[in-house]
């Protein structure tokens, strides 16, 4: 065309600085099981070039996204020192890929932000020590074991799920629920002694509807993918300790709750929860030389019984730890 193009200067990539953002490779990831509240802690190392190591210890609750985090430049001595005491102090440790610990972070944050919060003021440092997911897990591990396929031929794990209140992981859950409840929940729970019964609104019928209002008062969105999440990562623990069995009930339950037609109160495990979260409003109240939390946990079990077998039949032991 007869025109000479500019002349292209060929630069080098300049070293990386102090201030220049790097990821390091996480050498270990572990996490906590989750509490009745939805929190877990989630630990992370990542070994230095030049010796040293760089530790993150975070904070996640299902509910609230993102709470706290530290981040210290260690050594991994004095990590396994604290790992060490860490474990001692309760609870169960996973290991998990570290990859996925940043997918788990990641949700959380965006739970966080979604919810009109930000990040801890650490943040940015972690980011530029681990890196950032580019989103959450697409699925969770328990999965790579007990297969959705799996799920849909065993449709009795579902209606088994609130054997996992036996559990000592998920022991005290519960989804909590408006406390303008209470007086209701209280008044169900005296419906048996009460001297005048109307037909077709038995006590436990009474006790189905209060469920199922609080489900819509209660379980919004963010307590539904909280549930399920709980769900999964606790069916992982499950299969990490040697218990496949309930791993299974866990990963059906959690399956369950991606099913927008099932309502909470149609949901055995979700149910129960809530049941729980209305037991909680009544803890010091008695009916007769009864517990009232007792009474209504028992008109909840009794009338899924009914619900499902279609009448009336003994109520078993609910698993649940009752409010004091």
């Amino acid at each position: 065309m007869g025109i000479e193009p500019p002349a292209v200067t060929r630069t080098s990539p300049e070293p990386a600085t102090e201030g220049t953002p790097r990821t390091l490779e996480i050498a270990e990831a572990w996490a906590t099981d989750i509490d009745p509240g939805g929190s877990r802690a989630i630990w992370l190392l990542a070994n230095r070039p030049l010796g040293g190591a760089w530790f993150a210890a975070l904070l996640l609750n299902d509910q609230t996204g993102l709470q706290d985090m530290s981040l210290v430049d260690t050594t991994r001595k004095r990590y396994q020192r604290e790992f060490e005491a860490a474990r001692r102090g309760g609870g169960v440790w996973v290991t998990l890929p570290g990859d996925y610990g940043l997918r788990l972070i990641r949700e959380a944050l965006d739970l966080s932000r979604e919810l009109g919060g930000g990040p801890p003021a650490r943040y940015q440092a972690f980011r530029e020590v681990f890196g950032e997911a580019p989103g959450p897990p697409e699925r969770g591990l328990v999965f790579e074991t007990i297969s959705p396929v799996e799920i849909n031929f065993n449709p009795g794990w579902l209606d088994e799920s609130t054997r996992l209140l036996g559990e000592p992981e998920v022991a005290g859950w519960y989804v909590p629920v408006p406390a303008d409840l209470r007086s209701r929940a209280l008044e169900v729970a005296r419906a048996p002694s009460a001297g005048l019964l109307v037909p077709g609104h038995t006590p436990e019928q009474q006790a189905m509807q209060l469920v199922a209002d609080a489900a819509r008062e209660a379980f919004s969105p963010v307590v539904r993918r909280g549930l399920r999440r709980r769900l999964e990562e606790t069916g992982y623990i499950f299969l990490q300790t040697d218990r496949l069995g309930v791993a299974r009930l866990a990963a059906a339950a959690a399956r369950a709750l991606d099913d927008g037609g099932l309502s909470p109160e149609r949901h055995p495990f979700a149910r129960m929860l809530l049941a729980a979260g209305l037991a909680r409003l009544v803890g010091g109240e008695t009916v007769g030389s009864r517990r009232a939390p007792e009474v209504l946990l028992e008109l909840v079990g009794r009338a899924a019984d009914q619900q499902a077998q279609g009448g009336p039949v003994e109520t078993r032991p609910s698993g649940l730890i009752l409010p004091r």
